[in-house]
Parts: structure tokens; C-alpha cells; sequence
């Protein structure tokens, strides 16, 4: 079991029970509204508050909190997983593609605002979910301050979350998203945080369609056994990503290489 205060950080994406629903349909990421209600209410029935990120520095070690993410910005996170949380009295932190905003499948201007408006914290994914450890510098700066630029004008109010498309990073990237602003970051690598650990190095749990709720439990617990087997796949996956480079690796995992 996890260690005393420690946080799980869940990462999320669409809710859609199938393809063709308001939103964009992701055959491993989009989980149905029955697995996410069940969730919410395992976390409800166990004592969990929820918190955002930018609250870790202030949570009690003693106290037990789970914070929950989704990325992109699908229209989902507003038509269905807005109103689901309200019912539990639950937050949820949103990191947006922001060149997605207001296109086919995802929300709008109007729709991030009412977000915050409702109590959610909404922040960065960068701009157009480009891999940023395959970017040169130049690349690397527009896309976070871009996005951050973009979502300012938006909220009317600072930006300084962000979430790495893909869990994509290097020290380039760190670097950079200080320099413009950013305050913490979210990357792929699976595990919980401490509530005085790196803020630029949130660990977070992929929770996937089909999770069954022991699974979930689990993870969200910090079971040494499902984190550590589960690590150990992510560590295979990140060697061969660097053998193989992103671009080729997620084009052998869709199944277009012939």
C-alpha cells in the first residue's frame, strides 16, 4: 500500500460510451460514464477529496487527497464529466491543446470558461500536441508559450499548469517551461507524489477503458505490486520510443506500418 499523504494524480481523457458521441472517440482513453461514475463514487465511499495541482504545496501529509486531470480539452470534459463531479462536489484540473480549441470534437472558448466558472482549473497542454522532445527550442518555446498566451486571453488570468502531450519531455523542455511561466508539470510517468516532491515532475496514473474497479483501487492506493508491473511495462515502452523515435514508435502501436 501507498506510503501515509501520499497523492495519486489521475489522467483522464474523453468520456464516451462509443464512438460517434460528442466528442473524440479514443479506443484506449475514452472510458464510459458508467466506469467513471463507479469511480467517483469508490473515491467518495473511501474519503478522498479532491484537490489541483497548483494546491499540492498546501495539502496536509496527513490528510488523503487524489487530484484528477484530463487532458486535450475534448468536449466530453464539459457535456459529460462537468456535471458527473459537481454530483460528487469534485474538481477536476483540464489541460488544453489550445490549437484544438472551438474544433470538431473538442470545447470551446466559452465552454473553458465555464469550467472555471464551475470551480474547475483549466491549463496548458501546449499548442498543437506536437511530441516537445522532438522539437528544436524555437519550436519548443512557441508551443508552451503559445498555448499559454492563447489561454490567457481566454480566462483573463495566468496559466501556469501543464501537462506533457504524450509524457514527451526533456531537460530543454523543463527549462523552457520555466523560463515562460509555468509554475508546475504534469508527465506520463506512472506513480504517486508526495505532497512537497517536484512540481515540475507530477507523476499520474492513465486510467484506460475497461479498468475494472479493483485495478482502479489499486493504482489509487499505491499497491506496490499493480504500480510496480505496470512501471515496469512504462520503462520497456520509453526503450523502445527511444529506439525506435516517437514518430515510428506511435506508428507501429496504430498499426500503419506495413
Amino acid at each position: 500500500m501507498a506510503g501515509k499523504g501520499l497523492i495519486p494524480i489521475l489522467m483522464y481523457h474523453g468520456i464516451h460510451d462509443r464512438p460517434g458521441e460528442g466528442g473524440s472517440f479514443e479506443p484506449v482513453y475514452s472510458i464510459t460514464r458508467r466506469e467513471f461514475g463507479a469511480q467517483l463514487q469508490w473515491l467518495a465511499d473511501n474519503g478522498y477529496r479532491t484537490a489541483t495541482c497548483r494546491q499540492m504545496e498546501d495539502l496536509a501529509a496527513d490528510g488523503k487527497y487524489v487530484i484528477i486531470t484530463f487532458d486535450d480539452g475534448d468536449l466530453s470534459n464539459r457535456t459529460v464529466s462537468l456535471e458527473m463531479l459537481q454530483r460528487y462536489s469534485m474538481c477536476a484540473e483540464y489541460f488544453i491543446t489550445s490549437d484544438w480549441i472551438g474544433t470538431p470534437g473538442y470545447m470551446s472558448a466559452t465552454q473553458l470558461k465555464e469550467l472555471e466558472a464551475a470551480g474547475m482549473s483549466v491549463q496548458s497542454h501546449a499548442k498543437s500536441h506536437r511530441f516537445l522532445s522532438d522539437l528544436d527550442d524555437q519550436e519548443i518555446r512557441e508551443e508552451l508559450a503559445g498555448s499559454k498566451r492563447t489561454l490567457e486571453r481566454i480566462l483573463g488570468r495566468p496559466v501556469t499548469g501543464l501537462a506533457l502531450p504524450g509524457g514527451r519531455g526533456d531537460r530543454r523542455v523543463l527549462r523552457v517551461a520555466r523560463e515562460v511561466g509555468y509554475r508546475y508539470l504534469c508527465n506520463s510517468e506512472l506513480g504517486l507524489n508526495s505532497p512537497g516532491c517536484d512540481p515540475f515532475s507530477l507523476r499520474r496514473i492513465p486510467i484506460t477503458r475497461g479498468m475494472d474497479l479493483d485495478t482502479f483501487r489499486r493504482l489509487v492506493t499505491g499497491d506496490r505490486w499493480e504500480v510496480g508491473r505496470r512501471r515496469a511495462r512504462q520503462l520497456v515502452l520509453a526503450g523502445l520510443k527511444r529506439l525506435l523515435g516517437n514518430r515510428l514508435y506511435v506508428r507501429l502501436r496504430s498499426g500503419v506500418v506495413e
